[in-house]
């Protein structure tokens, strides 16, 4: 996704490498893996276009399309997703998220009129619903959920489990992040009725990662430290973003040093 990965820190190159090696190396782990990659948040329809004929020949399955460009009309974006759509072959997924208003005033939600448009695309298979509105997602589960795969983002597993009987498929990792395995562990857990097991690691990582992290300094800043402390890579990023402080990073590494992956994990 074009923000975890802060696509917006990269130049137009860096992102294209990216987008190839997350392609190949997750492919070469199984060649039954979906690989989904980005295009830059703010570029033109033009260079989306590029992004998606080049993830397309990296071999990647779908590009999530993000529109970053000030929202005037319904015909501006589904303009920009046929001419992507028309243009290339592979799957599309809708980073679905408020748009900024071209008209001035608060963001604007994807009207759900657009949103049953572009969802007729032949190459539009998901979406990412990003609005963390609980009355909007579920006007926009009800109107896709025959059509695409959807993916909610914001709240993390305890969001889902509240959309999950409704047709919302999946959601968006985010202690996954730090530890793939929670999420696998969970996915099999729920296939399995294992409800209990599922609300321990809500409890027991998810809400403590939120409370002690993401509440305090911020989603990307604290799963860099999250990144750092579990030995993946370091916290530190290119400007103008800069790294939570030594004192507030270690009072967290604290907070993450008790939570009971491995324990859960060995669960299942």
């Amino acid at each position: 996704m074009a923000y975890n990965s802060r696509y917006s820190q990269l130049t137009f190159e860096e992102i294209k490498e990216l987008n190839a090696f997350v392609a190949k190396k997750v492919k070469e782990l199984s060649s039954q893996n979906i690989v989904i990659v980005a295009d830059p948040p703010h570029c033109s329809t033009k260079l989306s276009i590029e992004y998606s004929k080049h993830a397309e020949n990296s071999g990647a399955d779908l590009i999530s399309l993000i529109v970053r460009e000030r929202f005037y009309s319904e015909d501006q974006i589904f303009k920009h997703y046929q001419l992507i759509n028309d243009a290339c072959g592979i799957g599309i997924l809708i980073h679905e998220m408020p748009f900024l208003n071209g008209l001035g005033g608060p963001l604007v939600n994807w009207p759900l009129s657009l949103l049953d448009r572009v969802a007729d695309l032949q190459n539009v298979v998901a979406i990412k619903e990003d609005a963390k509105d609980d009355t909007y997602s579920r006007e926009v589960i009800k109107t896709l959920r025959d059509r695409l795969s959807i993916i909610i983002s914001g709240g993390g597993k305890s969001q889902w489990l509240r959309f999950c009987d409704e047709g919302c498929q999946a959601w968006l990792n985010g202690i996954g992040v730090f530890e793939p395995k929670l999420a696998t562990s969970f996915w099999e857990a729920w296939k399995k009725n294992k409800k209990d097991y599922c609300q321990r690691i809500i409890k027991e990582i998810e809400k403590p990662f939120f409370e002690y992290g993401v509440q305090k300094y911020g989603w990307h800043l604290a799963i860099k430290v999250a990144l750092e402390h579990f030995n993946v890579m370091s916290r530190h990023d290119r400007m103008p973003l800069m790294p939570l402080n030594e004192e507030d990073s270690n009072l967290f590494k604290q907070e993450l040093a008790k939570l009971p992956i491995r324990e859960l994990i060995e669960k299942t």
